[in-house]
């Protein structure tokens, strides 16, 4: 009898746990709709991606320019060139994957230093991957086609970096040790100080 109870208090512990790591996540979520909502933007970002990108394929030999948020790639179709125009919107720059980031990794932890800390890495890290994203999606285009793009780079890449996010993060809560229980730590403080009162 005992024992089933503590079972029964275990699972209560875990879905509470739960509960408040789910709880935390939503609370991230409310000012990454706001921003959406505000069409938030960082030009100087964009303009930094674009130029970033065309110089890079120039140097691979690969015909591109930018001009602000725009990359135009010259390719050779029929002995003649077509020049394509690719807009770096703020969607491009990856700052959702990096902002769910963020928010899994405080929804999960509450050491800032050590939050902090993984966050130097993996956010950069996030960055050079949404780059190397745009990046062999362009040499697709200069490779098969224009025509393939969109696909590429909806169908394929989105589903990756989610997929990177995930994965990253899984790792990292395996590298902490962290197990459900740490979500606990909050709230028994809480009811602690105020039993304590």
């Amino acid at each position: 009898m005992q024992k089933a109870k503590k079972k029964i208090l275990e699972r209560r512990k875990k879905l509470l746990a739960i509960l408040i790591f789910l709880i935390k996540l939503n609370l991230f979520v409310i000012p990454l709709y706001v921003l959406l909502w505000l069409d938030f933007s960082l030009p100087l970002l964009q303009n930094f991606l674009a130029n970033s990108l065309a110089s890079t394929l120039s140097f691979f030999k690969y015909p591109a320019v930018s001009k602000e948020k725009y990359i135009f790639i010259f390719l050779n179709e029929a002995n003649s060139y077509q020049i394509i125009p690719f807009e770096i919107s703020m969607d491009c720059t990856g700052w959702k994957s990096m902002y769910l980031m963020v928010a899994l990794v405080f929804s999960t932890s509450f050491n800032l230093r050590r939050n902090l800390k993984f966050l130097a890495i993996a956010l950069p890290f996030l960055f050079s991957l949404n780059f190397l994203r745009i990046f062999s999606t362009l040499i697709i285009a200069f490779k098969l086609g224009s025509q393939y793009f969109e696909v590429i780079h909806t169908f394929f890449w989105r589903e990756c970096m989610v997929a990177a996010v995930i994965l990253i993060w899984y790792f990292w809560l395996r590298k902490i040790k962290y197990s459900l229980k740490d979500n606990l730590i909050l709230v028994e403080k809480i009811v602690g100080s105020r039993l304590g009162s």
